[in-house]
């Protein structure tokens, strides 16, 4: 991990004159400064002549950049980053073993360095701290939220919360919490969303009045010329594929909300499925994967918050020959996903591709409608799990429906209780 941290942290300073240069970064600072001056802050442009698209809340947490040099902040930000791929990936692993989370064994931390190292090579989270985005800082908002607080807790749904404030897409996990019976969480997400709303309305009204009056809608202010128009292979949401698959056809707006429509009726659903069964690893990356499909612009570095679960997918918790088998995947995905960046470099706006140049440009987008294709393929094995006999029927449907998230512990420990009677 360490070794993976030096270099990835050095190819950063040493590539930073050229894109992504922390980019987005700049644009924090300077929006940062523009409310600082009493400008308008949704008039003012940035570069590449794109305006601010965050809610103004995330522009009142940028001020805090101000405070040190563009030099500092640069060290500053990529420390916090690779330190929150860390976090992110630990709580990915809690997920999937909560058990082995609670009880410590000593495997864990090992394979959370792995995933972690391996996570920070691939395209996205690169592409994110190489930016200076806000990213990582939302999946550990998220998933720390998913994995430490349950429905009863007084803090459930505040990550969720904070993490829309700054960026809406998190705004999905609401209700995913709300699907999964955690009503509660998902009702302090809302407060907590319009709680930062509410501030942003006091300390910036103009700015808070203009962003919310519409401001929000208009996606030609996330869009521009060069890699950053919507048709581009570095816009990796369904509207962005159906803009390079088919170009110029009729309708297409209409053609995008119906598509949507049935990915997120399909992808929450078997997220709530996963969810309500005890799988939180499935639910979290079905939930991800979904929103990151139905946004209207889903930038590649904002599948940061999907690749550490796709990861941990790979990786069976048993047989050491499907862990090497799993590593070896997980690798190749990691350097696969960098040739997404030869086909942005070689056609910025997604014209003439070719074939070959469709499939890579058109990559997380296939490999998320690939995990949900996965995820309809299992659920046989879902119904044959809750159809478990040995596990008394009352718990099983009590806490399917009340603590989904705990199910599988529950049950072993009821089976390793029902050994020692039999044994003794």
């Amino acid at each position: 991990m360490s070794l993976s941290v030096l270099v990835h942290g050095t190819a950063i300073r040493l590539d930073q004159e050229r894109p992504p240069g922390f980019f987005d970064l700049k644009v924090y600072r300077a929006a940062a400064g523009v409310l600082a001056s009493g400008r308008p802050l949704y008039a003012a442009h940035f570069g590449l002549g794109l305006g601010f698209t965050y809610p103004s809340f995330a522009a009142l947490m940028f001020l805090g950049l101000r405070a040190a040099s563009l030099g500092a902040d640069e060290v500053a930000v990529t420390l916090l980053n690779v330190a929150l791929v860390a976090a992110v990936v630990h709580c990915t692993l809690r997920l999937r073993r909560p058990a082995l989370a609670e009880d410590g064994r000593a495997g864990r931390p090992a394979v959370a360095w792995l995933l972690a190292a391996i996570a920070l090579w691939t395209e996205p989270v690169r592409s994110a701290i190489g930016f200076g985005q806000i990213d990582v800082l939302i999946a550990a908002l998220v998933l720390i939220d998913l994995t430490t607080f349950d429905h009863n807790s007084r803090w459930g749904g505040l990550g969720i919360g904070i993490a829309a404030a700054l960026k809406m897409t998190p705004l999905i996990f609401i209700v995913y919490l709300a699907l999964t019976g955690r009503g509660r969480s998902a009702a302090r997400a809302v407060g907590m969303f319009l709680a930062t709303v509410i501030v942003s309305f006091v300390a910036v009204p103009r700015d808070a009045a203009t962003y919310w009056s519409g401001t929000f809608l208009d996606t030609s202010r996330v869009t521009g010329g060069s890699h950053l128009t919507g048709s581009g292979p570095a816009d990796q949401s369904l509207r962005g594929a159906l803009l390079r698959f088919a170009p110029g056809i009729s309708h297409m707006t209409l053609l995008w909300v119906i598509t949507c429509l049935l990915v997120a009726s399909l992808g929450l659903f078997l997220a709530t499925s996963a969810g309500r069964r005890g799988d939180e690893a499935w639910g979290f990356v079905l939930t991800a994967i979904t929103g990151l499909l139905i946004s209207p612009i889903s930038w590649t570095h904002h599948w940061v918050i999907a690749v550490p679960g796709l990861l941990l997918l790979l990786a069976p918790s048993e047989r050491s020959l499907f862990r090497v088998v799993a590593a070896v995947a997980a690798a190749a995905l990691a350097l696969g996903s960098s040739t997404i960046t030869i086909v942005i470099a070689k056609s910025p706006g997604g014209h003439d591709l070719g074939t070959l140049g469709l499939l890579v440009g058109d990559l997380y987008v296939i490999i998320g409608l690939l995990t949900i294709a996965t995820a309809v393929a299992i659920q046989p094995a879902t119904r044959d799990h809750l159809a478990d006999t040995s596990v008394p029927r009352i718990v099983r449907l009590q806490d399917y429906v009340t603590e989904p998230w705990q199910l599988r512990q529950r049950v072993t420990k009821i089976r390793h209780r029902r050994a020692v009677r039999e044994l003794q």
